[in-house]
């Protein structure tokens, strides 16, 4: 196919026109295009403005973090002991020393298990600590809604993470009507209380099933009917106190695998030299599970991890977003006119202009070391992670290297594209105070990337 010519102008009319819409009258939107080929400005609307960034904040916490982080840098779950093994009896607690690793999984508490059985320890005579100094103790965002607990997506904060603070709970009906619902909790742990109160019905009397967590508690209450023939329903929850969910996940590890251990579950610092077990998770597997799929919990332990490496423990997300505006600062984008509130972008306290993020694709533009690592975590158009289902079969498609990001009334994208002509673009298309469906907004995105994907600008 030829590839279009086109002059910045008439470019600029065509997305202009895109933007004439009357479905788009309420919104507040503002655009920035710039060629990396050049450095020159191909369109701009509003770019200046502050807007609500949503998730296009991660393009900062995760930029930053590449640059003022040591490549080699890993998130380290540390398992040590204060005493000595007599007779294959730990003499002694055992300490678990955590560092926001958000990839930690119970497959790894299951490595911690081996680790401990190959290390000759059958039986715990002492207490399980968890040490959490790492953070602070702020465990909610700021400016993160009240009633986005308990929804995994804004799950609570702790150097002890496991499964993103989460459960999952399937319900499905029994076999004859009248009968409870079934449910299922996983992973599985006596630290989660169901109280199940479901009914396997057709009875159109009885309310339709609901299945909440209360607030600050680990109770999860199932009620209501279910149809019998109704396929399993799987619903998930943040976990209140997620450092304590790690160690009884841990301590229910240890009782299946045959190590008794009737000590107590308590937080404290590290008492004790003896290194038992290490798990670690890379800095960039990370950065690319926090910008492919957003992952807001990652990001908001990664912000407190570069506070606690550049400002000194615990780690807070004050100083998180000071070396943020740091080295915002240093090249040259101006922290006075924005405002930042944390890591991920869940907070409507965030306010960003388009042009302060494409300088920041710019800078990482410019570094072409670390650039390739920060573009390597980004979604791609049609093929992977919050972009998967979007420009697919378009002209974008696999052009696309970018960020996205959703809140209530907002839409925002910004990355960068390859266009057909060679031209390498940095962009930010952010929307917001939209009252209508996001995929409207959606839609012109991916409109004006399409559009942007045919031009060889002169």
């Amino acid at each position: 196919m030829e590839v279009k010519r086109d002059t910045v102008s008439q470019i600029s009319a065509q997305i202009d026109k895109i933007l004439d819409d009357t479905l788009l009258s309420p919104a507040f939107i503002g655009i920035k295009v710039v060629s990396l080929n050049d450095g020159k400005t191909l369109y701009e609307k509003n770019s200046r403005k502050l807007f609500h960034p949503a998730s296009n904040m991660k393009l900062f916490t995760t930029a930053i973090a590449l640059n003022v982080l040591d490549k080699g840098f890993r998130f380290t779950t540390q398992i040590f002991s204060n005493g000595k093994i007599e007779d294959s009896v730990l003499q002694g607690d055992l300490f678990v020393k955590g560092s926001g690793d958000p990839l930690f999984t119970t497959e790894d508490l299951d490595s911690i298990v081996n680790v401990i059985h190959k290390n000759g320890i059958n039986k715990i005579n002492g207490d399980l600590v968890g040490d959490v100094s790492l953070f602070d103790d702020e465990n909610w965002g700021y400016g993160w809604m009240w009633d986005d607990e308990p929804n995994p997506e804004e799950a609570f904060i702790t150097p002890l993470t496991v499964n993103g603070n989460s459960v999952s709970v399937t319900v499905k009906p029994a076999r004859s009507s009248g009968e409870p619902v079934t449910v299922e909790l996983e992973p599985q742990t006596n630290f989660i209380e169901i109280r199940n109160a479901g009914i396997t019905s057709t009875d159109t009397l009885i309310p339709p099933l609901t299945v909440v967590r209360q607030k600050h508690e680990n109770v999860i209450t199932i009620q209501g009917r279910v149809s019998p023939r109704t396929p399993p329903q799987i619903f998930s929850f943040s976990v209140w106190k997620p450092e304590l969910f790690f160690l009884h996940l841990l301590k229910g590890k240890l009782a299946g695998s045959g190590v008794n251990f009737n000590g107590t579950i308590r937080l404290d610092t590290v008492k004790g030299n003896t290194k038992i077990a290490v798990l670690s998770h890379s800095l960039d597997s990370v950065i690319i599970r926090i910008n492919k799929v957003s992952y807001n919990l990652a990001t908001e332990n990664l912000l407190k991890i570069i506070a606690a490496e550049k400002r000194g423990t615990p780690g807070s997300a004050v100083n998180g977003l000071c070396v943020i505006k740091e080295y915002l600062s240093n090249i040259g984008i101006d922290t006075a006119s924005m405002i930042l509130a944390d890591g991920s972008g869940v907070s409507f306290y965030n306010c960003i202009s388009p042009d302060a993020i494409v300088k920041l694709l710019q800078k990482q533009y410019e570094n072409k070391a670390m650039f390739q690592r920060f573009i390597e975590s980004l979604p791609i158009a049609g093929m992977d992670g919050t972009l998967k289902n979007r420009m697919k079969g378009s002209r974008a498609e696999g052009r696309v290297f970018a960020k996205t990001g959703t809140l209530n009334g907002s839409s925002c994208l910004s990355g960068y594209m390859k266009t057909q002509g060679g031209n390498f673009l940095a962009f930010s298309i952010m929307c917001n105070h939209f009252p209508g469906e996001r995929a409207v907004l959606r839609n012109v995105q991916d409109k004006i990337l399409e559009l942007l994907a045919d031009w060889r600008f002169k």
